[in-house]
């Protein structure tokens, strides 16, 4: 779903689940082709989400949350997702 004809709150929330999704799969240790194996998708289809050009599906989302990071979804679309997670240090934001 790309962003074209997006609201901006659209927008903010791809945005914000892309860098939730990249963040995660930075602390796992495993690349964009890994994760989107798991998932069944392309590395370029992670990538969009990543960005935020892309949104997810909600099938895709639960996907994601439970099946590659076996979390809740509310805790993966959470703007302070990365804010809260345990051992969180100010310079890990250079890669957002």
């Amino acid at each position: 779903m790309p962003n074209r004809r997006k609201s901006a709150d659209e927008i903010e929330f791809n945005t914000i689940v892309g860098k939730n999704i990249k963040y995660l799969r930075k602390q796992r240790k495993i690349t964009q082709t890994e994760l989107g194996c798991v998932l069944g998708i392309s590395f370029q289809q992670i990538q969009k989400y990543e960005k935020g050009t892309n949104g997810l599906h909600s099938r895709n989302l639960n996907k994601m949350a439970h099946k590659a990071f076996n979390i809740s979804m509310d805790v993966l679309v959470d703007p302070q997702m990365i804010m809260k997670h345990k051992g969180f240090k100010d310079e890990a934001v250079e890669w957002l």
